[in-house]
């Protein structure tokens, strides 16, 4: 039976360097998908149902919720768009510590799951009818 060992990637080593590199291959997946998603929810909050503007009270909870959505997207794509590069690092032995891409990313993706998760809950309530 084969020993099951927890990754640490605080320090980027020849052991681990190829692990590290399936991590960020895994991670960008996660942004790739979940940036669809925040595009599908952008789709759905400013076609379907109420319209998003400052008219009244449910159109500016709908157009702040765009905005998040928007600040999602962009935190999502940050991400997919750092990850080739973090890879690069890694997998030529440029990189050997990883706090400063563990940090970025986090940083990002929080921002990211955050934004998008108050845009859901303000576009809810905007669109609730009246």
């Amino acid at each position: 039976m084969s020993e099951v060992r927890e990754l640490n990637i605080a320090t980027i080593t020849n052991e681990n360097r190829d692990h590290v590199v399936e991590w960020l291959r895994d991670r960008s997946a996660f942004h790739i998908w979940f940036s669809s998603i925040v595009t599908g929810s952008f789709v759905v909050i400013s076609v379907f149902g109420n319209k998003p503007g400052f008219s009244t009270p449910s159109g500016v909870l709908l157009s702040i919720s765009v905005a998040l959505l928007i600040l999602s997207l962009l935190a999502n794509l940050v991400c997919v768009w750092s990850i080739p590069s973090w890879k690069y690092r890694v997998a030529t032995g440029e990189l050997r510590e990883a706090k400063t891409m563990r940090n970025e990313l986090a940083i990002t993706a929080w921002c990211g799951v955050l934004s998008f998760v108050a845009a859901l809950t303000l576009g809810f309530i905007g669109s609730m009818p009246a």
